[in-house]
C-alpha cells in the first residue's frame, strides 16, 4: 500500500512539473532589469557601475559650474559613480525619475554626470538634475540609474525612492562640480 502511495505521489509531482513548464514566462519576467534598491548613503554595485547617492534636494533655480542656470521645479541628486570591472561602455547613460506613471529623464542642459565615462576604482562625483512640471512638489518618486541610455532590459539598475513632499525646496542650488575619475 505504501509503494502505491509513493508511486501515485511521484506521478502527481511529475504531472505538476510538466504543467509548470507549459506556462510561458511573461515578457516582464524575461526582459526585466536586475534592480538594486538603495537609500541615500548606500552603495549599490551593478554589472558595470557602482553608485552611491549622497544627497537629494529640490530647488526653484539651478546653476552649474560654467554659469548655466534655469528656473523651474528641479530635483537634484548628488552622487558618486564608478566603473566596476571594465571601462569599456561604462558611462552613466540614463537617469530617470518616475512619479505617478510619468517618466522624466535627467536634463542634459547643465554640466552633470549624465553621459560621463566612468573609470574602474576611481569614483567620479557630481550631480544630475530632473526638471519637473511646475507645481509638482508632492508624491513618491523613484529615481533610477543605469549605464545604457537605449536598452536597459537585462542590465543592472540602481534605484531609490524619495518623497518629494519631504524635500526642502531651496530658492537656488548649484549642481556639484564634477570631480574625480580623471575629470
Amino acid at each position: 500500500m505504501k509503494s502505491v502511495t509513493v508511486w501515485a505521489g511521484g506521478i502527481v509531482l511529475l504531472v505538476a512539473a510538466w504543467g509548470v513548464t507549459q506556462i510561458p514566462a511573461g515578457q516582464e519576467l524575461t526582459e526585466s532589469s536586475f534592480v538594486q534598491s538603495v537609500h541615500v548613503g548606500d552603495r549599490a554595485v551593478g554589472r558595470q557601475m557602482a553608485v552611491t547617492v549622497t544627497d537629494v534636494a529640490a530647488a526653484e533655480r539651478i546653476s552649474d559650474e560654467v554659469g548655466w542656470a534655469a528656473d523651474g521645479a528641479w530635483v537634484v541628486v548628488d552622487l558618486s559613480v564608478e566603473a566596476v570591472n571594465t571601462e569599456e561602455g561604462a558611462v552613466l547613460g540614463l537617469a530617470t525619475l518616475l512619479i505617478d506613471g510619468d517618466t522624466y529623464r535627467a536634463s542634459e542642459r547643465p554640466v552633470s554626470l549624465l553621459g560621463k565615462a566612468l573609470q574602474v576604482g576611481v569614483p567620479k562625483t557630481g550631480s544630475v538634475a530632473f526638471e519637473l512640471p511646475a507645481g509638482m512638489r508632492d508624491g513618491t518618486a523613484v529615481i533610477r540609474f543605469t549605464v545604457s541610455d537605449r536598452d536597459w532590459r537585462l542590465d543592472s539598475v540602481v534605484e531609490f525612492t524619495v518623497d518629494l513632499g519631504s524635500l526642502r525646496w531651496d530658492d537656488e542650488r548649484e549642481l556639484a562640480p564634477l570631480a574625480g575619475g580623471g575629470v
